[in-house]
């Protein structure tokens, strides 16, 4: 049985690993033809409304989403993420990584008991943790484009274009995430949505905290007046301080990060590590009938100290 979970699991990474370097190879050649994903949509379809609906389908935004108050975090943070689904790939990867998760478990967990319980645990925390990451690269690549994008929109306005030309123009010329969701932004612009709901709604889909100053800013300006570009130029300045005050901090706490990050892996490593070079190491421990009660206190004091260890190393800023 093992022995046919190896071979299957070797067959379902080798198909992994084709899609992936083809997924690859596709990306950088779209990344050729059209600036974002929103526009490489349009050269398909003249429909905007229909692309409109179709992004936020695949970003799982579409529909009654606000109304359901029991989904509404969850996917408001996978909508955050950018992930577009895919069910094929999806079915691809969750096989692929349940049977090798499966494999690692029997060779690292002797016991029966904890097995199970395990490889559950990893199944569901592995998804979480995919979307997790891939909000936080996108929420970080936002937040260092975004001053790029309202020079851009200070530029056009300056020329004498007005707001919605200006928000345009970012869709158009800025790449991933800016371009996709400034066009989002644009199009429920030109189906009628207020601008302060419109803001609302791109704060909601991105998760950046700067674009609560951006929506403010617009808001406040929209009802009382003034100059826009100067309001937009200094917003910009603040938004590149703030990005610079971030990136100090991180340097400044990087060796903090690693240790805690070090510190939380290596008792893992050093078992499997002892358990590859010597399978019977732990036998007595598990034979003993008190193994179950020693690892689940000692995860325990592990899960204690590493939400003390990173609560030292992250600052608010």
């Amino acid at each position: 049985m093992t022995l046919t979970l190896v071979y299957a699991a070797v067959f379902t990474a080798a198909l992994v690993a084709v899609e992936a370097i083809m997924r690859g190879y596709f990306k950088t050649s779209e990344r050729h033809r059209a600036v974002n994903h929103r526009l490489s949509l349009l050269e398909l379809s003249d429909d905007h409304r229909k692309t409109y609906s179709d992004m936020l389908k695949e970003r799982g935004v579409a529909g009654s989403w606000r109304q359901t108050p029991m989904m509404q975090r969850l996917l408001r943070f996978y909508a955050q993420s950018g992930i577009k689904f895919d069910a094929r790939r999806f079915a691809l990867f969750a096989i692929a990584g349940a049977l090798l998760t499966w494999l690692v478990i029997q060779f690292l967990v002797p016991s029966t008991l904890f097995r199970v319980p395990v490889f559950l645990l990893i199944c569901l925390l592995a998804p979480a943790l995919v979307v997790w990451r891939a909000r936080a690269r996108r929420m970080k690549k936002f937040e260092l484009k975004l001053p790029e994008a309202l020079d851009v929109a200070n530029r056009s306005l300056a020329a004498g274009h007005p707001l919605p030309a200006a928000i345009a123009l970012v869709a158009r010329e800025m790449p991933d995430p800016i371009g996709t969701e400034f066009g989002l932004l644009s199009d429920e612009l030109t189906y009628g949505v207020t601008l302060d709901d419109a803001l609302v709604n791109l704060a909601d889909r991105v998760g950046v905290e700067d674009l609560n100053l951006l929506a403010i800013s617009l808001s406040v300006q929209a009802g009382t007046g003034g100059n826009l570009v100067e309001i937009l130029q200094n917003l910009s300045k603040t938004l590149r301080g703030r990005t610079m005050l971030k990136a100090k901090v991180r340097a400044i706490s990087s060796e903090g990060r690693i240790t805690a990050i070090f510190m939380s892996v290596y008792p893992f490593l050093l078992y499997a590590m002892i358990k590859a070079l010597s399978p019977t190491y732990f036998d007595p421990l598990w034979d003993s009938g008190y193994g179950t009660a020693v690892v689940s206190v000692l995860l325990v004091v592990m899960a204690i100290g590493n939400v003390i260890l990173y609560k030292m190393v992250n600052f608010e800023y």
